[in-house]
């Protein structure tokens, strides 16, 4: 899995609607929607998408396709209030992929960070972060540092790019502001902490959810935790993933960690800065390049099924060997978030337990 990032998601670009009729003849305006959305959208039957139809698309958005029968958004405004609480899990689907169970609902709060390549008009996947508001993700800082946030938008709710039959749709919305703490040092990736405020809120859902964000009472269950993300599966060479993936990793003691840090070609007289801690460090289970700004989460006290960050994939060296990854220290940064949400009057709320 993966710790900076290009991998580019498959993008159905559906040019034609079902049924396309003169305008003159169109009772009602249709609606720009992923073509997911679309109760009319049966392209596996009659080719919608595959025909390069003469006429220019109606919608400015290329993943998009213009439907007069949309599907409800995943959840009504009314039941919102069930997926209110922070940290659950919602597995909905059980789906095998060849060998592999993936859960439809398993860290709901991991979302991707895309960049939109204007020349080859496709979504880029630049990075993992997650979900701590409806309108607000979590990220590394140099997931998004020095990128013109007019290209970049957020995605949640993905599983797999490339299935187009998912339980519920993913949804996807354009970046508004990005949040990059004023001491993130993009050589030594010290806090390295950012906020993304999106142009609208997501619509909590079974495959939509917010994380929690530790505070200073946090009691762990054990120090088991686990990291999810798109990221390839080894440093060089390595095949990226348009599955998400998860992992679980041990926390390790700060001095554990530092000692292995040292072995590697950093030296012995590295220093690992207050706002790094660290996991893994166990051969052939680690995150990895581009698996950057991705979640590690981990069970709280009395909830075995409820998580808290409290950590953010920053860098390693290598993957998979016996070198720790490094995370940024959420817990470190708690009060920093909280008065970034709440200058720009977000309910800091969402993201605490009780």
């Amino acid at each position: 899995m993966l710790r900076t990032l290009v991998l580019c998601l498959s993008v159905f670009v559906v040019i034609g609607a079902k049924n396309v009729r003169p305008v003159e003849l169109m009772a009602d305006p249709c609606q720009c929607v992923p073509h997911q959305m679309c109760i009319d959208n049966d392209f596996a039957v009659d080719g919608q998408g595959l025909l390069d139809i003469r006429i220019d698309g109606e919608c400015e958005d290329p993943d998009h396709i213009c439907c007069d029968n949309v599907i409800e958004p995943p959840v009504p405004p009314a039941v919102q209030s069930l997926f209110s609480s922070c940290g659950f899990e919602t597995p909905i689907q059980p789906r095998i992929l060849g060998e592999q169970i993936i859960i439809f609902g398993e860290v709901p709060w991991t979302t991707a960070i895309l960049r939109r390549d204007a020349e080859r008009k496709l979504n880029i996947f630049k990075c993992g972060s997650s979900l701590i508001h409806p309108q607000v993700v979590l990220t590394a800082a140099h997931c998004v540092f020095g990128y013109d946030i007019k290209t970049l938008s957020v995605r949640a709710g993905e599983v797999d790019a490339e299935d187009t039959t998912e339980a519920l749709p993913h949804q996807e919305h354009k970046v508004k502001e990005v949040v990059i703490h004023k001491n993130f040092n993009p050589n030594s990736l010290r806090n390295d902490i950012a906020l993304v405020i999106l142009s609208d809120p997501f619509m909590l859902s079974g495959n939509v959810r917010v994380v929690c964000l530790p505070t200073q009472q946090l009691n762990l269950i054990s120090t088991s935790c686990r990291a999810s993300g798109w990221g390839s599966d080894s440093f060089k060479n390595g095949k990226h993933s348009s599955k998400l993936k998860k992992i679980d990793l041990p926390l390790i003691s700060r001095s554990k960690c530092l000692f292995q840090l040292r072995q590697t070609r950093l030296g012995p007289f590295f220093s690992l800065h207050r706002s790094f801690i660290c996991a893994g460090g166990e051969r052939g289970a680690d995150t990895c390049t581009g698996d950057g700004g991705s979640p590690l989460v981990c069970p709280i006290e009395g909830h075995s099924d409820r998580f808290v960050q409290m950590g953010i994939v920053s860098w390693g060296i290598g993957c998979g060997n016996e070198s720790p990854g490094v995370y940024v220290n959420v817990n470190l940064f708690a009060s920093w978030i909280d008065e970034q949400l709440m200058k720009r009057q977000f309910d800091t709320t969402v993201y605490k337990y009780k």
